[in-house]
């Protein structure tokens, strides 16, 4: 799933949940990609280009299920009892919980149980079928909006982020290149997108 509908998903977070703020629910919701960012950078995970498709196809550390709970199990702790907002806790748990809960519906099967066992992987794998994943994605930020029952403003900038993204899931073959010669460029690019669809939703989602 693309930033833009990961942080739709704080929408579903927020609602009716006035005394939360919007920004650490934006956060909560793509803090796992911010590790992925990190560790790339680091060459801790790293993704492949083949056959003219790109494969996040070793992020155990980001993605995996078992670092997912931990994280939001730390996270609710940490704002529960350290910080004491225990408004925030829960969501920002449920948060940190949702992204590799959709990843699972769209990545291929690379997401593992743990950082320590290769098997068994999750992934459905709707990433491979580049128009039913623009469509799903799609609906799912309109649902999210609409759920939220946001403001025409922000709509726009979900629809509008969301058709941006189209030639990016279309992307392949020879276009996929320069990210073999400068692999920095991808988690670049995603952290990019990251920040931008919290700049949108945070403004746009104020009543």
């Amino acid at each position: 799933m693309y930033a833009i509908n990961h942080a739709a998903t704080s929408l579903l977070l927020k609602k009716d949940r006035q005394a939360v703020p919007i920004l650490p629910l934006l956060i909560s919701t793509q803090v796992v990609e911010l590790f992925w960012v990190v560790f790339n950078y680091l060459g801790i995970e790293h993704f492949s280009v083949s056959n003219g498709k790109l494969h996040l196809d070793f992020l155990p550390y980001s993605h995996s299920i078992f670092s997912s709970v931990l994280l939001s199990l730390i996270s609710y702790g940490i704002i529960r009892w350290i910080i004491r907002n225990k408004p925030l806790a829960l969501p920002f748990a449920l948060g940190v919980l949702s992204h590799v809960a959709l990843d699972i519906l769209f990545h291929e099967k690379d997401i593992q149980l743990s950082p320590f066992s290769q098997t068994p992987v999750w992934g459905l794998g709707i990433i491979s079928f580049p128009f039913l994943n623009f469509v799903l994605e799609f609906l799912y930020g309109i649902f999210c909006w609409w759920y939220f029952k946001g403001n025409t403003r922000l709509l726009a900038a979900i629809l509008i982020f969301n058709v941006l993204d189209l030639p990016v899931m279309l992307a392949s073959g020879e276009s996929l290149d320069i990210f073999i010669v400068h692999p920095a460029l991808l988690p670049t690019f995603i952290l990019l997108q990251i920040l931008i669809s919290w700049y949108l939703v945070a403004k746009f989602s104020r009543t």
